[in-house]
């Protein structure tokens, strides 16, 4: 506020108060605003009606699409029903033990039942004598045959008018056996049940889910927790404009509806059904009223401030104008004076700040900047390190050489580290050859680690030519981590102090962290680094498999490989604590060679013990998609063996795709092309939508084990579940549960249509050793 007085003060001192303009000036910026204010108001209040209405139809689409999709599947389980009815017919004794879809847990059909062409009942499944609301319809049917109703083609019955049962519809499907015998399949689907999985989805207070015969009958109503039916559209205006409408918004007015509804319309595919969902439009509009009234409040009274503001400013204007001829020229000897005062207030500031030798800050502006920085790291969860450096052996080099030598030397070190730290880290000399370092947000203590050896390899490497001279030095650092070592810059220079010389008595060229735990870790690291290809080439690294397993038949159909670490000393070590030592380390790919050698070379052993194969799935990181020889690796690994391409399948996260989608996407192109399957790890954690999904060369997606911990307790966690598998196999993708710990899991995953599972319930991780029997037996039985 006080910035824009200021404008205004000098606006009208330098336009308005000329002899033309002292009158006109101010009227023609009053209006500017004011209509500024107001069109900037009206444009607001008018965007977010149009925001609220295109949120409200992408809403209404994503459950429109998510309820098809999802009474799809419910439609695709009686098609399935019907063939089990077939076959009962046919003779089949067990396939009328399967027509009882409540034991399966199917709460979507409230029974079946199977009729043969004369109308007599065959079987029930809730052990009726006489089923008449189905017979009904199977009679409906026989009295319609001249309408060429055909095999497997689904009729849609009308539910009794009671209040009790409107929602439950009943279906029919007709069938012809091998003996060319006719028969019907009949249940009776419960959408209020269906419905209720949705309850919770907010439309508003009038705000509707509806599920409708392809004729405009009103089958199930949502609203809110209400459920309702059968209203008969048919014969309105809105009935026959949905008879032939597409997918998408729909603006037909509702029969006794004094407005038109916001609503979206989807077609169940390859089903008479429609599922509609409408938004109130004056539900929506009256959300807004409140804060559209609030903006023309504020509109109202800024206005009148302006005004206000104005008037009091031009008549400040009116006294200023005297002053001004006898102040313009005093103010112009002021600025050349303080122009004067500023350039020696720089270099007296420069000189007192900065360090004369090398040019970088000095103790004391370190001291200021580093405060300032320490304040801004009590807000931030990342870390903070100040490294104290001291050269060994300077004071023999200044000694021997001369200080011209012993300045270059420090102006050199000084220089490497500038260039060697990044732009925001504090860089600064305290006095002879001690250097410190204020390092800001790390992610952890071995990215901290890794700095300070990069730092130590730097001023190690010879410096050439200093007044005729080439030197070797070498750094000693102590690291001292904020707030852990000290809450304050003296605190931490303390310590870090105490740290150097901790590090110059274990050797030179080396550094150590105030805390001793921090510095056994980072030995830890770099022992494993040291010993890390020696590693690769003793085969010291090994594979631990478990199976993946499909819902239907309960047979393993694949295993997955998991790489351990075998070390001599340290015992079995798993990923967690060298991957990401491999990646920072560019190991990353010729472990990933060892991955996909091991895979094959394992295959091949179970082949040659006759035991039966199944496909193994190894997972690949992002730098190997970077690595120009994968495909040849692969696929020279793969006739080394003499393994079909089909037995290696590659396991991918979504992570893969951040940095160069196009580029990794050729890749998995390229090996798909090769014989070799595709397989998204880890869905949902991640960035992927629907559009990466259907450009990806995959053939399956393994739903990340977080959504599948708490699928029975969690109704988010079930719904998303339930809706990735319905919208995986729409795109023709199979669908892979992770983490299956528990027989709950097992249960509600296979009734919501899940192809494999995969985690502890059936096995944990083994060595290839305890493979034998399972690859032998090929499927487990569940307790």
């Amino acid at each position: 506020m006080h910035s824009v007085l200021q404008f205004l003060k000098r606006y009208i001192s330098n336009v308005f108060l000329t002899e033309k303009g002292l009158v006109g000036g101010p009227v023609f910026l009053v209006l500017a605003m004011l209509a500024i204010i107001w069109w900037g108001t009206w444009t607001r209040v008018e965007h977010e009606k149009a925001l609220t209405l295109e949120n409200s139809i992408a809403e209404s689409k994503n459950i429109a699409a998510i309820v098809a999709s999802n009474l799809h599947g419910v439609l695709e389980r009686a098609t399935r029903y019907a063939q089990i009815a077939q076959a009962m017919m046919e003779g089949d004794p067990s396939a009328a033990q399967q027509l009882n879809p409540t034991r399966d847990g199917d709460r979507a059909y409230l029974r079946v039942a199977v009729f043969d062409d004369q109308g007599n009942l065959l079987q029930s499944s809730a052990n009726r004598t006489s089923e008449p609301e189905l017979l009904q319809l199977v009679l409906m049917a026989k009295a319609n045959q001249h309408a060429e109703i055909q095999d497997d083609q689904l009729i849609v019955g009308r539910p009794s008018r009671s209040d009790s049962s409107a929602w439950r519809v009943p279906i029919l499907i007709p069938f012809t056996s091998s003996a060319q015998r006719r028969g019907f399949f009949t249940a009776i689907i419960d959408l209020g049940y269906f419905l209720q999985l949705y309850k919770d989805v907010n439309l508003g207070d009038a705000g509707r889910i509806e599920v409708l015969a392809h004729d405009g009958y009103q089958l199930a109503e949502l609203n809110g927790a209400m459920l309702s039916a059968g209203i008969d559209f048919s014969a309105s205006e809105f009935g026959k404009s949905l008879e032939h409408a597409e997918d998408g918004v729909i603006d037909a007015k509702r029969p006794g509806m004094p407005l038109e509804d916001i609503g979206v319309l989807r077609r169940v595919r390859n089903y008479p059904f429609l599922v509609v969902v409408t938004h109130d439009q004056n539900y929506l509009m009256s959300r807004l009223a409140d804060r559209h009234q609030d903006y023309l409040w504020r509109a109202v009274v800024v206005s009148m401030a302006v005004v206000l503001l104005l008037c009091g400013l031009l008549m400040v204007a009116f006294r200023q104008r005297r002053l001004y001829n006898v102040l313009t020229s005093s103010e112009q000897e002021k600025l050349n004076l303080i122009s004067q005062l500023e350039q020696e207030k720089s270099r007296a500031l420069l000189q007192a700040s900065h360090d004369y030798l090398t040019g970088i800050p000095n103790r004391r502006l370190f001291y200021e900047m580093a405060a300032t920085e320490l304040a801004r790291a009590k807000r931030s969860r990342k870390l903070y390190a100040l490294f104290f450096l001291d050269l060994d052996k300077f004071k023999l080099i200044n000694d021997t050489l001369g200080h011209a030598v012993g300045d270059l030397l420090l102006q050199g070190v000084a220089r490497r580290l500038r260039e060697s730290l990044r732009e925001y880290d504090l860089l600064a000399r305290l006095g002879g050859d001690e250097f410190v370092m204020l390092i800001s947000e790390m992610a952890s203590e071995s990215d901290i680690a890794r700095v300070a050896a990069k730092l130590v390899d730097v001023v190690r490497a010879p410096f050439l030519d200093l007044d005729g001279n080439d030197i070797d030095v070498s750094p000693s650092i102590g690291i001292a981590l904020y707030p852990r070592d000290g809450q304050d810059v003296e605190a931490l220079l303390i310590h870090a102090d105490l740290a150097m010389y901790s590090a110059k008595s274990a050797g030179a060229a080396t550094y150590r962290f105030f805390d001793t735990s921090l510095n056994a870790s980072s030995a830890r690291e770099a022992e494993l680094l040291s010993r890390f290809k020696r590693a690769i080439r003793d085969d010291e690294f090994c594979l631990h498999y478990q199976p993946r397993v499909e819902l239907q038949g309960f047979s393993v159909v694949g295993l997955e490989a998991l790489i351990r670490w075998n070390h001599p000393e340290h015992g079995l070590i798993y990923p967690n604590d060298f991957i990401a030592l491999a990646e920072s380390n560019d190991l990353i790919v010729p472990l990933g060679n060892w991955v996909v050698d091991a895979a094959c070379r394992q295959l091949a052993a179970w082949r040659v013990q006759g035991l039966p194969i199944v496909p193994v799935a190894i997972n690949v990181s992002s730098r190997q998609l970077k690595d120009d020889t994968l495909l040849e690796t692969v696929m020279t690994t793969l006739a080394k063996y003499q393994i079909a391409p089909d037995m290696l399948e590659i396991e991918v996260t979504e992570s893969c795709f951040i940095e160069d989608f196009d580029a990794a996407s050729q890749v998995l192109e390229q090996l798909q092309k090769n014989g070799i399957k595709i397989a998204l790890d880890d869905y949902g954690t991640g960035f992927s939508g629907l559009k990466n999904l259907k450009i990806l060369p995959i053939y399956a997606i393994k739903i990340d084990r977080s959504f599948i911990r708490d699928i029975r307790n969690d109704n988010s966690d079930a719904v998303i579940v339930a809706s990735t598998i319905s919208l995986a196999h729409n795109l023709g993708l199979q669908v892979v549960a992770e983490g299956v710990e528990s027989k709950e899991q097992l249960v509600h995953l296979k009734t919501a249509g899940c192809d494999q599972v995969q985690g502890f319930y059936f096995q944990r991780p083994v060595a290839a050793t305890e493979m034998g029997t399972l690859l032998q037996r090929g499927r487990f039985t569940p307790s």
